[in-house]
């Protein structure tokens, strides 16, 4: 039996809160530890929580976009049902019976209700609309038209404010022309911005704009529609809030004091009034299609912990000497082959706190390479400086594999490339680390297998003259 919109809807929504509760455990994974950022991971690990958040993203955004569709339909059969009198539970042909007209006419009574009613909801909404544009632009011309001094008031900050779009005087009546059309534009404008910037009024926005809108708008001129998206201005409690809560994260022993605060909140607000602070959807043309490009905006906790760090409360703080010492650290660990917060989590907070007490940090890096010698055998071992990184000694190995993938050698892990480069004996020489190169399942479609595959193909080819001129001399 096929569900109706109420049970689709129960489902969509059950449906919805298990991708959203995945996808909320998928970006539990990019949080900050207290000792390591997200952004100072190996590459490879943040790909990889990436590549999972990105899956349960997807995921989500189909359930949301299929529950958004469903409640939409459901709520719209509602408010036909409403609108048309009919009965829940009942059929068509119920219904029709009880009216004593056919199923048909009771189809046509139905739609011509619904007809009916969008033409009167449409004509009241754009009445609405209509009259909230005009307000306060017609308001200001009739003041201005009657008052030849605020006329030429409203010319000085059009000239100073919004160049670009008055090319006019301050002459008064003279160049009303250009005023009126410089005026809609504005008010246009100042429309499709959000409410928190379009100040208390058009003569407010004149006098000290919240934003330029004389730049970077998309649309002027190119018959693409005008970016769209929001914009948050925190006022500043907020901001305080904000601040104190970093303050604690870094642990600098005490909360932001109000110069501080002041200094910090005038920072943001000025970083936020930016266009660019806007996450917001731009349309561009691409291969001749109008395409919509998303572009993420100001992240305010970024924006202000990284200010904070400027400080010299930051600057002087435990919390600045051992964020650099476990930076140290995790770039010891990944030269070799480590990942610092995973690989040592259970030693790192004891660690951190000896460094900080006066011991040397080298003392940690070499119990992080020896660890990663454990897996090397004596013949390998015995050649490798001590204060020498893996990644320095199989430095040669990891720039053949990155060349013979083509990727950077950033890309290519430590522990893979190792068992390719030794032997009991120790070190493997070319001919021996090549045949364990090829022998990997990445090889045979890497840049390097297929041109390798290649030029085999094409002398064999040639071989028996069915390529070039002639037999290849061998």
């Amino acid at each position: 039996m096929a569900m109706n919109l109420k049970d689709q809807l129960d489902k969509a929504n059950t449906d919805l809160n298990r991708a959203g509760f995945n996808r909320d455990a998928a970006l539990s994974l990019r949080k900050d530890t207290r000792y390591i950022k997200f952004e100072n991971r190996p590459q490879s690990e943040k790909d990889e929580i990436n590549a999972k958040i990105t899956a349960a993203s997807k995921k989500y955004n189909t359930a949301k976009n299929y529950y958004d569709r469903i409640l939409a339909a459901y709520n719209k059969d509602l408010e036909n049902k409403k609108i048309t009198g009919q009965k829940e539970g009942l059929s068509e042909s119920d219904q029709a019976a009880d009216l004593g007209i056919t199923v048909e006419e009771y189809r046509k009574q139905k739609q011509a209700a619904l007809d009916a009613e969008k033409a009167a909801r449409d004509t009241a909404n754009q009445g609405a609309i209509d009259q909230q544009q005009q307000a306060t632009y017609s308001q200001l011309l009739n003041t201005i038209a009657a008052d030849e001094a605020q006329l030429k008031s409203v010319q000085e900050d059009l000239k100073k404010n919004f160049p670009s779009i008055y090319k006019g005087g301050i002459t008064g009546l003279k160049d009303w022309t250009s005023t009126q059309a410089a005026l809609e534009a504005i008010a246009e404008r100042r429309g499709s911005l959000p409410k928190n910037l379009q100040g208390a009024s058009l003569r407010e926005f004149l006098l000290k704009p919240t934003i330029d809108i004389t730049t970077g708008a998309g649309g002027a001129g190119t018959g693409l529609p005008e970016p769209f998206g929001t914009q948050a201005i925190y006022n500043k409690s907020t901001a305080e809030g904000l601040i104190d809560s970093i303050f604690s994260s870094l642990n600098l022993g005490r909360e932001a004091n109000q110069a501080e605060i002041d200094q910090l909140f005038k920072e943001l607000q000025a970083e936020q009034k930016k266009l660019s602070s806007i996450s917001k959807g731009t349309y561009k043309m691409v291969n001749g299609r109008q395409v919509l490009v998303q572009e993420s905006g100001l992240d305010p906790r970024t924006f202000l912990e990284n200010k904070i760090k400027q400080l010299d409360v930051y600057k002087t703080s435990q919390a600045a000497k051992t964020e650099k010492n476990k930076q140290s650290l995790a770039s010891t660990a990944l030269a070799n082959g480590y990942d610092l917060e995973t690989d040592f989590a259970m030693d790192l907070p004891n660690w951190l706190e000896s460094i900080n007490n006066g011991e040397s940090i080298d003392k940690f890096k070499t119990a992080i390479r020896n660890a990663a010698r454990r897996i090397l055998p004596e013949s390998v071992r015995s050649q490798i400086a001590p204060d020498e990184d893996l990644s320095t000694t199989f430095s040669t190995y990891l720039s053949n594999v990155a060349r013979a993938r083509g990727l950077p050698i950033s890309a290519i892990k430590l522990n893979d490339v190792i068992p390719l480069a030794i032997t009991d004996k120790g070190f493997a020489d070319a001919p021996q680390f090549e045949k364990n190169k090829r022998s990997q399942f990445w090889w045979d479609s890497s840049p390097e297998g297929i041109s390798v595959t290649t030029t085999i193909l094409n002398d064999t080819l040639k071989d028996f003259g069915m390529l070039g001129q002639g037999v290849r001399t061998v």
